[in-house]
């Protein structure tokens, strides 16, 4: 026998068996833990490879029906005039002149415009709150909006009744409005 193996064979010897119950147990609980995490690794990658294969197969059935979606954009955009599209500042500039017709100027604080670009066309958001205003100038702005729809559209509106005089309203809209970028046409 080789040296190392001889020292081991009077090491285990001369223990007492407690001692090589508490060892055994030591060994026992160290395995345990390296098993149990390596099972928990194993079951993330598990999920993880799972989850690979769910959105792949999504992008291949996305891709697949590329030719459709590409139809579906040419349809959208035939029916859309590129010149009545509204840039950031027009967006801007066009509902300032939409509260200015329907008498709302001073009672509207409009935030700036918030844009988010993409690939064919920009998407510009824009908050307006109008306080202290009647029901009858909430119909008549709301009107004037509708009129430049699908160019200019509500996305939410936020109605609450003026604490200091409740046949009053305070609205808050959020507007959106876009802009087609020419060289995708």
């Amino acid at each position: 026998m080789s040296a190392a193996k001889k020292r081991l064979k009077t090491l285990y010897k001369r223990t007492s068996l407690r001692e090589k119950l508490l060892t055994l147990a030591f060994i026992l609980v160290v395995l345990f833990l390296w098993g149990n995490n390596w099972l928990s690794r194993l079951s993330e990658w598990n999920d993880n490879r799972k989850f690979t294969a769910s959105e792949l197969e999504f992008q291949q059935k996305t891709l697949e029906r590329g030719p459709e979606f590409d139809e579906g954009l040419k349809r959208a955009l035939a029916r859309v005039d590129p010149s009545k599209t509204y840039a950031a500042t027009q967006l801007s500039g066009r509902i300032d002149s939409l509260l200015r017709n329907a008498g709302l100027s001073g009672q509207a604080d409009i935030d700036s415009v918030r844009t988010r670009e993409g690939e064919i066309f920009n998407d510009h958001n824009l908050r307006v709150q109008l306080d202290r205003i009647s029901i009858d100038q909430l119909i008549n702005f709301n009107a004037l909006l509708k009129e430049d729809t699908p160019y200019i559209n509500i996305q939410s509106v936020r109605i609450s009744a003026n604490r200091r005089s409740p046949e009053e309203l305070d609205v808050r809209f959020e507007i959106n409005s876009f802009d087609l970028k020419e060289p995708s046409l």
